[in-house]
């Protein structure tokens, strides 16, 4: 193998016999790497957790709901999907390149929780790090606006340019001047804040949500809709872009998946199968490795092998 990855708590591995240390052994420019909530070192090695508790921990909890002090989850796992993998992948990538040049493999620690601090600290480090002030919890707007269908557009005009464009669309050219004031996490002039977003709630509410991202598209402005699922895999520009593609399941028939991200222009990605049912690939994994079909059966009445092909 070329890589293995794991993310059991740090011992686990080593109890079962495939940890760094056996493997390498073994094969020398095997890269692996260890996915983990707080690492193979520090106080908190041991200490189990899950999403929640680690973007608690990095401070992502801490400055994520409303106005009013109430807590709100992040829609997606942040730490699972760019706290670990993205963060495994990485480094996963860096090791065999290194690789092509030592000629050896190496370790990979991956803690979730690094990850996350320094999503943070590149956000709103700067800030903290120079004045000790941190972002207030719902401080910031979402800018998400109801229109006259009861649906919702987000706006991001965060360069005054954008923000100018957005202004004229909206009929609404007396605050192109304020841009800092309505965008900025914590603006020096919270009620002229209110004050316009109190106009801009008004105007959002004149047409459909549909009405307003047409216009504003047409003013290349920072615009875009709220969508539902449903909406979200029917969008042309998702679809444009394969990002929904459809497999064959010869029991169910056509079924839809998640396309592929990087656009390669020489070896580009494509989705070939399912995902293999649980144990569907076990006789054949296990018949490579040198068993006979004989073997695989006593195994089975052993209860050694639980899935079946």
């Amino acid at each position: 193998a070329d890589v293995v990855v794991e993310e059991f708590r740090p011992g686990v591995a080593e109890r079962l016999g495939v940890d760094y240390g056996t493997l390498n052994k073994i094969n020398h420019k095997l890269v692996y790497c260890s996915v983990t909530g707080y690492g193979q070192d520090g106080p908190y090695r041991d200490l189990p957790g899950h999403d929640p508790n680690y973007i608690g921990m990095a401070g992502i909890f801490g400055i994520t709901g409303t106005s009013d002090g109430e807590h709100v989850l992040p829609g997606i796992t942040i730490a699972d999907l760019g706290g670990g993998a993205m963060q495994a992948t990485i480094g996963i990538l860096c090791a065999l390149l290194a690789r092509e040049k030592t000629g050896r493999g190496q370790y990979v620690d991956v803690a979730m929780l690094d990850g996350l601090v320094s999503w943070v600290a590149a956000r709103h480090g700067t800030q903290f790090f120079a004045t000790g002030k941190h972002p207030e919890m719902g401080g910031r707007p979402s800018h998400v606006y109801k229109c006259k269908d009861g649906k919702e557009i987000c706006i991001a005009p965060a360069e005054p340019w954008f923000w100018e464009r957005f202004c004229r669309a909206l009929g609404l050219e007396e605050y192109i001047p304020y841009c800092e004031k309505v965008m900025s996490w914590a603006p020096e002039d919270k009620e002229k804040r209110d004050e316009m977003t109190s106009r801009i709630t008004a105007v959002f509410s004149t047409k459909t949500r549909d009405e307003w991202f047409q216009i504003l598209k047409q003013a290349d402005t920072c615009v875009s809709p709220v969508y539902t699922f449903e909406e979200v895999f029917s969008d042309p520009q998702v679809i444009h872009r394969k990002m929904i593609v459809e497999a064959y399941d010869p029991e169910v028939g056509k079924v839809k998946q998640v396309g592929i991200v990087p656009k390669l222009s020489e070896t580009p990605g494509s989705i070939r199968t399912l995902p293999p049912k649980h144990g569907e690939h076990t006789d054949e994994v296990f018949r490579n490795l040198g068993y006979t079909v004989e073997q695989l059966e006593e195994f089975r009445k052993a209860g050694i092998m639980k899935c079946n092909n």
